[in-house]
């Protein structure tokens, strides 16, 4: 009875080891947190005098929502215009571009 009852645990040890194996396998591959991530193509334009230029600058960014990731990549263009003309211009009609990864 003895010997039975140790084979029939031995079995069921085995079972939920390798169940919770793939389990674990799952669950790290569901834990992997996705992020938005989103690419704004924006022109530059001076402000006041209504003239939109073709001057165009891209910038990436990053976030947990769409939202949050296509802001983030609106400041990297406007940090790059600051950078690259100083003040009196700005970033004028930005086109988006997410995805989830």
């Amino acid at each position: 009875m003895k010997k039975i009852f140790a084979t029939w645990a031995a079995a069921a040890a085995c079972a939920l080891l390798t169940l919770t194996g793939t389990t674990h396998a799952a669950d790290t591959e569901a834990a992997k947190p996705k992020y938005w991530h989103s690419t704004a193509t924006c022109g530059v334009e001076k402000i006041g005098t209504g003239d939109h230029g073709k001057t165009q600058l891209k910038g990436t960014g990053k976030g947990k929502s769409k939202g949050e990731a296509g802001r983030a990549a609106q400041r990297n263009v406007q940090e790059q215009v600051a950078k690259k003309y100083g003040k009196g211009y700005r970033t004028h009609h930005c086109t988006f571009r997410s995805a989830k990864r």
